[in-house]
């Protein structure tokens, strides 16, 4: 692992993978039951020593699963939000506003890397925010291509304690085969020249976030969900959920939100939420990347 190579990466790409329909209250703290519908995007970065990717969304299987949609449903009533209304959307449209998620046909994290050219394979690194399964997706294709996955060490001792349950948004079977090669970090680490990896804890214990420098466009912060919307962001509430379920970890969320904050002012940075469609829209990357 590179640690203190700071340097610009060259250019860079954003990959919707899908969405999720969510209550708001996931999002936002003392949010409302109102659903709505978030994408599921990673960062593809070009680096001198190689792509390195941000994020994998969620996996065909578990978009297929009965189980899946069930958990999402469970949740939905459990914030009081009605499951049964159709839920409005942004562009892109998903095929059913009834449905809880959707992605891209196939394997969406090979179908969102095809679009700009780039395999599995190609990685030189990915890094994972955290372990929830919309973001774990991808991980046992990883897996299966030899490409190292970074994480940072309290997630990876969160989601081994037995306390990662699938009705608390984990997914075992994403991040349990023994051949994923892991790249344990312990703190705020540059992973290739231009990208670094900064700890945001809260919404799970070892969730990061990640900052990417362009020679062009300078500095950008990606939040993961440590800020899922521009509301959480402009209004500095912080996540909604904290997979912890303690006031250490509520507190580590609004530590990490201010964080970000102060981070993106230093660096003049442009501060991405992790689930906005919104933002997302607003800076889809043009042919050739953003640089």
């Amino acid at each position: 692992m590179t640690t203190n190579t700071g340097g610009q990466a060259s250019h860079m790409f954003l990959l919707q993978y899908g969405a999720e329909r969510v209550p708001r209250s996931l999002s936002l703290r003392g949010g409302s039951s109102d659903l709505g519908w978030e994408p599921l995007y990673g960062v593809l970065v070009d680096t001198a020593e190689g792509w390195v990717l941000f994020d994998t969304g969620m996996g065909r299987e578990a978009l297929d699963a009965d189980v899946t949609q069930d958990s999402y449903r469970a949740a939905a009533l459990d914030a009081g939000a009605d499951p049964d209304s159709a839920t409005w959307s942004m562009h892109p449209a998903p095929p059913d506003p009834t449905r809880w998620n959707w992605g891209l046909e196939g394997d969406p994290l090979t179908a969102a890397l095809a679009t700009v050219g780039v395999g599995i394979a190609d990685l030189r690194l990915a890094v994972i925010s955290h372990l929830h399964l919309d973001h774990s997706g991808g991980i046992p294709l990883l897996a299966d291509a030899g490409v190292p996955v970074a994480i940072h060490r309290a997630e990876l001792e969160f989601a081994r304690s037995g306390k990662a349950l699938f009705e608390e948004g984990f997914r075992a079977e994403d991040w349990s085969d023994p051949r994923i090669r892991w790249e344990v970090l312990d703190g705020d680490t540059d992973v290739a020249p231009g990208v670094r990896v900064l700890c945001t804890p809260g919404h799970t214990p070892g969730h990061v976030s990640l900052q990417v420098t362009l020679p062009d466009t300078g500095t950008w912060i990606f939040a993961a969900d440590a800020a899922d919307l521009g509301q959480n962001l402009l209004d500095r509430v912080p996540c909604g959920y904290c997979a912890g379920g303690t006031a250490v970890d509520e507190a580590g969320a609004a530590t990490s939100l201010d964080r970000l904050l102060a981070d993106a002012a230093d660096l003049d940075a442009r501060l991405i939420p992790g689930h906005d469609q919104l933002v997302f829209n607003a800076i889809r990357h043009p042919s050739a990347g953003h640089r």
